[in-house]
């Protein structure tokens, strides 16, 4: 037997079993194991959907379970339950409580559409963590954005984009609070480093590495082949140790803000992902600050910012950082990004900035070798999707890259 099914328990079936409470009846979900090697691929995307949405229904059901549980006992209890019969790792049994009875308390509409479906688990926890906070949207306002918006997105949709008028940005603060940094060895003899950072300190290192790792990365020879990853090592111990002969270039920290041409005043500064800039780090930022002026619509859409050229100007790549927040397809932030023309260079796309997208190396790769699509949707946002036809005109039922593009320049 091959997909699944979804059956409600009939009143009779109800009253059988002794349940006369008069509560809506159980859905029982019953998912089927199918011989997936004789799928195709519109049938095994299908398959992924379907169980990934089941999969989003049992996690809703677990988490209303883990909630009573810890409500007719303690969290630890409830966690122990996962520990002991699940064998679930502590850390993450706990962490798992934690989300279900914050949920179950605070956020009940998030833990309906998570046991219905329409949500999954890290969406959940992202809503969790930032909704109703002052500078994030209302709970209602992210459900809205999770049908566009894959999880790893979705706390970057919720941030809000207009001036909050009373703020004390405890934010900053907590995580202020809560910085920690640490480094141990492993059985191996290798090294782990960790490092939990408030969001100026860390946007702030961000781009000092990335600086460090494009400076390596123009001295490597094309032979060396060293990966994204391995060049980020050799940056980082570089940055920290100062013993290599890689010098980089200062890192600039892009700050946004709105200016009153009558009053002569700033508002609403913040970082081009949506973070607010602190007042005791704003006044230290503006010291030493060069100042750019952008043309915009009354949506705060660029209209102009200079005469169309192959490579993205200075200017045009603060206004993409601004606008695009960092990749449009997925979390890296604006100093790992390229500029992309939507409609390629080679096609007589302009360097102008409706035509013009940030992106990742990785992201990169997928619209320029995979045939991934950059597409606008609601709020003007970009976003990149698969290709609807993976394996177009070539018969064949598996995909693999020929070459990766070793220089994109579209």
């Amino acid at each position: 037997m091959c997909g699944m099914e979804f059956t409600r328990l009939s009143e009779t079936e109800n009253a059988d079993s002794g349940d006369v409470s008069g509560v809506e009846p159980e859905v029982a979900l019953c998912v089927f194991r199918e011989e997936v090697g004789s799928l195709s691929v519109e049938e095994l995307d299908d398959r992924i959907e379907e169980l990934g949405r089941a999969r989003s229904r049992v996690e809703g059901l677990l988490a209303e379970a883990l909630a009573e549980r810890a409500r007719q006992s303690t969290p630890r209890a409830a966690a122990s339950v996962l520990r002991e019969r699940v064998m679930e790792a502590g850390g993450k049994a706990a962490s798992d409580v934690k989300l279900a009875v914050s949920l179950a308390e605070s956020f009940p509409t998030t833990l309906a559409a998570l046991a219905s479906g329409e949500i999954n688990a890290s969406q959940a926890r992202v809503i969790e963590r930032v909704a109703g906070k002052p500078d994030y949207r209302t709970e209602e306002a992210i459900l809205a954005c999770t049908k566009e918006a894959p999880a790893d997105l979705l706390s970057r949709y919720a941030l809000r984009r207009t001036p909050i008028e009373q703020h004390s940005y405890s934010k900053y603060q907590q995580q202020r609070q809560d910085r920690r940094a640490s480094i141990t060895q492993e059985p191996d003899g290798s090294w782990k480093l960790f490092a939990h950072l408030d969001y100026m300190a860390g946007r702030q290192v961000s781009m000092a590495w990335a600086r460090m790792a494009e400076a390596f990365r123009r001295e490597e020879k094309p032979e060396a082949k060293i990966t994204y990853l391995q060049r980020n090592a050799d940056a980082l111990v570089q940055m920290i140790t100062r013993n290599g002969p890689q010098r980089a270039a200062p890192a600039s920290l892009l700050m946004i803000t709105e200016y009153d041409a009558d009053t002569g005043e700033l508002s609403h500064p913040r970082l081009d992902d949506g973070q607010p800039v602190p007042p005791e780090v704003l006044e230290r930022l503006l010291d030493n600050a060069d100042v750019y002026t952008a043309f915009a619509d009354a949506e705060g859409q660029p209209l102009w910012l200079g005469r169309s050229q192959r490579s993205a100007s200075l200017v045009q790549r603060i206004m993409l950082a601004a606008r695009d927040g960092g990749c449009i397809g997925c979390i890296a932030p604006s100093e790992r990004c390229e500029g992309h023309h939507i409609q390629h260079w080679q096609d007589e796309g302009r360097t102008d900035m409706p035509n013009l997208a940030q992106l990742c190396p990785d992201c990169h790769h997928l619209v320029h070798d995979c045939n991934w699509q950059v597409r606008r949707g609601p709020g003007c946002r970009h976003r990149i999707e698969a290709p609807p036809d993976p394996f177009p005109d070539t018969g064949t039922t598996s995909y693999r890259l020929s070459q990766r593009s070793p220089v994109l320049r579209n």
